[in-house]
């Protein structure tokens, strides 16, 4: 699947609402509550991909104690299911090793980005 289809919608278009919406779910780049719409949830999904590490194998703990870091809603289980299940994130079958999966970022998630001072979210 295409990544761009995972906001259903060509990585060109920008819905402003949607961004100010998905916005208002940070406390700068902290993640403080979870969308409810899958749109919003897709584009916030995106965000925390950004924040992972490139070229990286990491544990199941490492992985969870960076997604815990980053979010003040606790449901860092979601977060790491909703990335590997959207291809965002592979894990190993036996779930101990994981790696971020190299996509094009979505011009949606782009821009919601670019609405944070830091490039990551404090731990």
């Amino acid at each position: 699947m295409d990544c761009a289809d995972h906001l259903g919608q060509p990585v060109s278009e920008i819905d402003t609402r949607r961004l100010e919406r998905v916005a208002r779910c940070f406390g700068g780049a902290r993640l403080l509550r979870w969308p409810s719409k899958r749109a919003e949830q897709l584009l916030v999904l995106w965000v925390v991909w950004s924040y992972l590490p490139d070229d990286r194998q990491m544990s199941e703990a490492e992985v969870s104690s960076m997604l815990r870091d980053w979010h003040d809603y606790k449901d860092y289980a979601l977060l790491r299911r909703e990335l590997v299940d959207l291809d965002m994130l592979r894990r190993t079958p036996n779930g101990r090793v994981y790696r971020k999966v190299s996509h094009p970022l979505p011009a949606e998630a782009a821009a919601l980005l670019g609405r944070f001072t830091s490039a990551a979210p404090d731990s």
